[in-house]
């Protein structure tokens, strides 16, 4: 999936966990006056944000020394429905206070859920300056999702999709992009190809086939070799669209590619193509 953080941009293989947590304290060494995290948790499928917060409630009181929350409330963040807890605990001798904030987001294409947590953690109770400090972060906060397009917004036309070449891996369940033919091959593994873990159509959702220009070699360690798709309408292969339910996750490989989901790629299977 591309993944964006502070100062690049990069794809990130499916299989690694975004473990992202950031990190804002008022010293480089020992405890913080003030400190502020943001991060993000797993939550289960049909969990509600009333549901979420009364297991985190539940959790932080098993594994917190001293734990004792002090209040819950219903706020917003972003003119989202959000909870804020407010508790305390124990820790190397001092007695910990912690405002945290909760809200949900929105489901990812491979259908998890996750909530995003903002805390701010004082050594001694809040006081007015620093609840001021955490209120003007949260009131200055804006949600990414929010200011996305709508995913269920029709693929538009054009030639850069008209070159659009797919790669679907039933193992990984996941449905990348290209802008061409030329790319997919450079950015999907020959090995991997050669063994069919990756099946490619077209802009049309017409099968591709591998044909090798340079096969893998060696045993042990595999060097990759280069290969081109062209389309062998004998070999009677089922199209994208009788595919694209083996898929959960859409990567775009390149920003050329104007597709960000596969309620997208749906549609423009659905739309003729131009070129």
């Amino acid at each position: 999936m591309p993944y964006h953080s502070n100062h690049a941009t990069f794809e990130l293989p499916a299989q690694l966990k975004d473990k992202t947590m950031h990190m804002f304290t008022l010293s480089d060494d020992g405890p913080s006056e003030f400190s502020v995290v943001m991060s993000h948790a797993d939550a289960q499928g049909d969990d509600s944000l009333v549901n979420f917060s009364d297991r985190l409630v539940t959790e932080l009181g098993k594994s917190l020394p001293d734990f004792r929350l002090m209040s819950k409330a219903e706020r917003t963040v972003d003119d989202t429905p959000a909870i804020e807890l407010a508790y305390r605990w124990r820790s190397a001798g001092y007695l910990m206070h912690q405002r945290q904030v909760i809200t949900m987001l929105p489901r990812t294409e491979a259908g998890d859920v996750h909530a995003m947590l903002i805390a701010a953690t004082c050594l001694n109770p809040f006081t007015d300056e620093w609840d001021a400090a955490f209120d003007g972060i949260l009131d200055s906060v804006k949600l990414r999702h929010k200011g996305a397009p709508a995913s269920s917004a029709p693929a538009s036309t054009g030639p850069a999709l008209a070159s659009t070449v797919f790669a679907l891996s039933e193992r990984r369940r996941t449905l990348h992009a290209f802008a061409n033919q030329e790319e997919a091959c450079r950015k999907t593994d020959a090995r991997e190809v050669e063994h069919d873990a990756w099946a490619f159509f077209d802009a049309a959702g017409t099968p591709l086939h591998a044909s090798f220009i340079v096969p893998n070699t060696g045993t042990l360690w595999r060097k990759a070799g280069s290969y081109v798709l062209e389309k062998r309408p004998e070999r009677g292969a089922p199209n994208l669209r009788a595919r694209l339910y083996q898929a959960s996750m859409f990567v775009a490989g390149s920003p050329a590619v104007r597709l960000s989901s596969i309620a997208e790629v749906q549609a423009m299977l659905d739309q003729p193509v131009e070129g």
